[in-house]
């Protein structure tokens, strides 16, 4: 009786906040997930974004873009697996989402742009950027629609380095380096967002957890999600270390 009681309980449990595949993490690592980015897209039905890093204490595992389609309290991967790498910039317009990936295991390497056209439900490889020195760096990217978008880059080892601006007409399937190339826009805040309804979404954490608040306009912050920081293997799967 006891253990049928106790299996109910666990059929009742609620999901996990949080899904996330074992993938080069190995028995016994250490995985800590590191989040950078935040996007809340004009288009509702894409969710909500968190974007980063999967890590061991001696190297990156994987670039990490998380979606939510329930108002942040559930994640899952979407991006397929890039090792080594973390996701630096996300972009949408309209349904239309771009993903800047870059390696950075032992400094700055190949950088990858991935497209979405379903509203971020599932991504593919559209380019690799081309750079000047293999250690440029993005600083910042924008798209003013769905084909059309800029990349700056700089000189990660030289101090001061100017920014080299290259664009794309096709989706980024192409890249070329304007003769006039648009001024770098401001960095943007990227731990907190507003939605297309107004909602106010931002991120805190302490050494152990991640929070996800949403806050109405006028209203007051609600958590709607605590997802762990440190994880280890379990099977083909991560589970939280702690």
């Amino acid at each position: 009786m006891i253990l049928l009681c106790l299996c109910a309980l666990l059929a009742a449990s609620p999901p996990p906040p949080v899904a996330l595949r074992a993938g080069a993490a190995e028995p016994g690592d250490e995985v800590t997930m590191t989040i950078t980015g935040l996007t809340a897209p004009s288009r509702a039905e894409a969710g909500l974004f968190l974007s980063g890093k999967l890590s061991v204490p001696s190297h990156p595992l994987r670039a990490l873009l998380l979606r939510s389609t329930d108002g942040g309290a559930h994640w899952t991967e979407v991006l397929p697996a890039v090792e080594h790498s973390e996701v630096l910039f996300v972009e949408f317009e309209g349904c239309q989402g771009r993903v800047l990936v870059g390696w950075t295991t032992e400094g700055p390497g190949e950088l990858l742009l991935f497209a979405s056209s379903d509203c971020g439900a599932t991504w593919k490889r559209r380019s690799t950027l081309p750079k000047a020195v293999w250690s440029e760096w993005p600083e910042q990217m924008a798209w003013t629609d769905g084909q059309r978008g800029t990349v700056w880059l700089s000189d990660a080892n030289e101090e001061n380095a100017p920014v080299r601006a290259i664009t794309t007409r096709d989706g980024g399937k192409t890249w070329s380096t304007p003769k006039e190339p648009p001024p770098l826009p401001p960095l943007r805040q990227e731990t907190e967002t507003r939605g297309p309804s107004g909602v106010t979404w931002k991120l805190s954490s302490d050494d152990q957890v991640l929070r996800v608040e949403r806050q109405e306009p006028g209203g007051t912050s609600q958590v709607r999600a605590q997802l762990p920081l440190s994880w280890r293997r379990e099977g083909n799967k991560l589970v939280p270390a702690r």
